[in-house]
C-alpha cells in the first residue's frame, strides 16, 4: 500500500503522481449489458440510510430494490449497495446477523457499491485500528471521520477522473461525518477527489465506493453509473422527485451548505434503523459502541435518576461531555433545557454532533422553545402529536423524538404518541387542498410543512421513539409502528446485564420484523429495570432501589406498590 498524497488527472484515467507509482490501475472491465427485467439490487438494511437508496432504485426502470437483513436475503440479489450510516453499528449488526462471511463471498465476484460507511466496511484496513469488522474486499485504506464532527459536514464539490469524468457524473454531494481514502492498492482507479487531492471515490473491478451521498443529493447519476458501468444493467431512470416533498430531502445548498437546514437534516438520515443510548461516562459510551449503538447521548444523570433525585435538571458538565466524546467514535449528542439557548450555544461550542432540547431536563422558558435555525448543528426535539412535531420542525428541528415517559421503563406513552402521530399523518394524506389550510391554521404550523407531510406520507424529518423502552420487544413494537429508530436510556443501565441488554436492543431494532430473532436476543437477559406505572410517583420505586432488593423479594415489593394501572384497565 502507498499513501495517497496527490495524483494527476489524465485523459487515459491513469494515476501518474510520483507517490502512487507502483499502484497500476486495473484494466477497464468490459461489462456485458443485460436487460434489467427481474434484476434485484439489494441494500443492506440493518442500519443507516438504506431507505433513500431503495427510493432511488425504485426510480430506475426494470430494476427491483430489496432490503437485505440476512444471509438468505443476500442470496436472492444480483448486486448490492452498502449504505451510509455508522460503520461500527453496521459492522456489529453484520456479524450478529451471520452475514460477514457471506458478504465476503458476494463481494469477491458480484457488483457492490459502498457509500460512506459502506466504503469503510469494504476497505481492507483503516488508518486507525478500531477492531471493527471489515469485509476487506477493496484494496484501500480509509480514514474515518476525516473531516471532523457533524459541525464540519458540508455539501462539497470534487473533481472527476477516469470513467467518472467520461460519464460526466455529478461533481457535488453531501459529505456527512465522511471518510476519505488514505491509501490505494493495486488495481484501484480513482474516480473523484477533492480540490486538495484527497480521494473520495474509487473503483476496483466489480466494486465501487464513494465517501459522499448522492442518494440524498437529488442525484441519480452515480447510481446510474453503478448500474450501467459496474453492474452492466441497461436501466432507464425516471425523473427526480421534487426534493422538498420527498422526505427528508431538501434543495441542494447554493454554497457548501455549512450549517444549512439540508446538511443538518442529513445527519439523522444515517442514524435510521439504529439505537441511540444514554451514557453517563466514557466507559458506558464504550459499552454502547461495542453493542452496536449508532450514537450516544451524554448526560450526567439518566432519566430514572433524574426522576428519583428530583430538583432542577440542567445541561451536563462539559468535562463529562468531553470525556464521552474522547471515548467513542460514535456521534455524541447532549441535552439542553427547553428554551435555554445559552446552554445550546455551549454545546455547539463543544462541537457535539446533535443537541436535544429536552423535556427530561427542567424547562428554562415556559413559553418559548429555542430558535434552532441559526445553529450550525442539528437539534432533536420531542413531540406528542403531529402539530407539536411540525411546530418543532418549523423552529429548525432536524430530528423528532416521539415523547415517552423517560426513566420509567414503561412504554405506554411512547406507544400512545407514536400511534397519535402516525394516525394523524394518515388523516392528512387523505385531506383535500382546502382542508390542508384549515389544518395548518388550527395546528399553528406553516402550510408548506403540512403539504410536505401529505406528499411524502411521513414527517419531513427522521422520527425516533423514546421514553420507557426497557426490553427488546419494546424496541420491536415502536419500530413496527413506524419509527425510524429508538432512543434507549435508563432501560439499559438500570437493568441486569447492561452490555448484553444493549446488544439485544440493537438486534431487535435491526430485526424487528422477526419475532424469533427478538425472542432469541431477549432470552436470559435477566431482570429489566424496575418500572413505574403511568401515574406512579418515582419515590415509590426509588425506595426499592435503595433497599437493593432482588429476585422474588423485589417482584413481591413491586407488586405491592403497583398492581394494574387503572387507566389502562379501563
Amino acid at each position: 500500500m502507498v499513501a495517497v498524497t496527490s495524483f494527476l488527472l489524465a485523459s487515459t484515467g491513469a494515476l501518474l503522481g510520483g507517490s502512487l507509482r507502483g499502484s497500476p490501475v486495473a484494466p477497464r472491465v468490459s461489462v456485458a449489458v443485460r436487460m434489467a427485467d427481474d434484476f434485484k439490487v439489494g441494500v443492506i438494511a440493518l442500519q443507516g440510510g438504506f431507505r433513500e437508496h431503495l427510493n432511488a432504485i425504485e426510480r430506475q426502470g426494470g430494476v427491483t430494490g430489496m432490503e437485505v437483513r440476512t444471509a438468505a436475503d443476500l442470496a436472492e440479489v444480483d448486486a448490492l449497495i452498502l449504505p451510509g450510516g455508522e460503520s461500527t453499528a453496521q459492522g456489529h449488526c453484520i456479524v450478529e446477523s451471520g452475514m460477514l462471511e457471506p458478504l465476503r463471498e458476494f463481494t469477491a465476484s458480484k457488483p457492490v457499491w459502498g457509500v460512506c460507511a459502506g466504503m469503510i466496511l469494504l476497505a481492507d484496513h483503516l488508518e486507525k485500528a478500531t477492531g471493527q469488522p471489515l469485509i476487506g474486499a477493496l484494496r484501500i485504506g480509509v480514514e474515518r471521520n476525516a473531516f471532523g464532527r457533524q459541525i464540519d459536514s458540508r455539501y462539497r464539490e470534487f473533481k472527476l477522473s477516469g470513467e467518472a469524468a467520461e460519464a460526466s457524473l455529478s461533481q457535488q454531494s453531501y459529505f456527512i461525518r465522511a471518510p476519505v481514502v488514505s491509501e490505494l492498492g493495486e488495481g484501484v482507479e480513482v474516480l473523484a477527489s477533492l480540490p486538495d487531492d484527497r480521494v473520495v471515490a474509487v473503483r476496483q473491478s466489480n466494486l465501487l465506493a464513494t465517501c459522499f451521498h448522492p442518494e440524498i443529493s437529488n442525484d441519480d447519476s452515480w447510481l446510474n453509473f453503478f448500474l450501467n458501468k459496474v453492474v452492466g444493467v441497461d436501466s432507464s431512470s425516471q425523473p427526480l422527485p421534487n426534493p422538498t416533498t420527498k422526505a427528508p430531502w431538501q434543495f441542494t445548498p447554493a454554497d457548501d451548505g455549512y450549517g444549512s437546514l439540508a446538511v443538518k437534516r442529513a445527519f439523522p438520515v444515517f442514524q435510521q434503523g439504529g439505537v441511540i443510548m444514554d451514557v453517563v461516562d466514557g466507559e458506558q459510551a464504550r459499552i454502547a459502541e461495542a453493542a452496536g449503538a449508532c450514537a450516544v447521548m451524554a448526560l450526567e444523570r439518566i432519566p430514572a435518576d433524574i426522576k428519583r433525585d428530583g430538583g432542577v435538571a440542567r445541561m451536563s458538565d462539559p468535562k463529562m461531555i468531553k470525556e464521552v466524546m474522547a471515548a467513542t467514535s460514535l456521534p455524541v449528542m447532549a441535552k439542553s433545557r427547553i428554551g435555554h439557548f445559552a446552554e445550546s450555544r455551549v454545546l455547539e461550542a463543544l462541537a457535539v454532533d446533535c443537541i436535544d432540547e429536552s423535556e427530561v431536563l427542567t424547562a428554562a422558558d415556559e413559553d418559548n422553545h429555542i430558535d434552532k435555525r441559526p445553529f450550525n448543528i442539528p437539534f432533536v426535539c420531542g413531540a406528542q402529536d403531529l402539530g407539536e412535531a411540525l411546530r418543532r420542525i418549523a423552529e429548525g428541528a432536524a430530528l423528532i423524538r416521539l415523547k415517552g415517559n423517560a426513566g420509567t421503563g414503561n412504554v405506554i406513552q411512547a406507544v400512545r404518541h407514536a400511534r397519535s402521530v402516525f394516525s394523524e399523518i394518515r388523516t392528512v394524506c387523505a385531506m383535500r387542498d382546502d382542508e390542508v389550510f384549515v389544518y395548518a391554521k388550527n395546528q399553528r404550523v406553516p402550510v408548506e410543512l403540512v403539504e410536505q407531510v401529505r406528499s411524502a406520507g411521513r414527517l419531513p424529518v427522521v422520527t425516533f421513539a423514546a421514553g420507557g423502552l426497557a426490553t427488546p420487544a419494546d424496541v420491536a413494537l415502536l419500530m413496527e409502528l413506524g419509527c425510524d429508530g429508538v432512543f434507549v436510556g435508563s432501560g439499559i443501565f438500570k437493568g441486569e446485564n447492561p452490555a448484553r441488554r444493549a446488544a439485544a436492543m440493537v438486534a431487535a431494532c435491526a430485526h424487528y420484523r422477526d419475532p424469533l430473532k427478538v425472542a432469541e436476543v431477549s432470552t436470559g437477559l435477566g431482570k429489566a429495570m424496575v418500572g413505574l406505572l403511568e401515574h406512579e410517583p418515582p419515590a415509590s420505586v426509588a425506595a426499592l432501589l435503595d433497599q437493593q432488593l432482588a429476585g422474588k423479594e423485589l417482584r413481591n415489593a413491586e407488586n405491592a406498590i403497583g398492581g394494574i394501572d387503572a387507566s389502562v384497565a379501563a
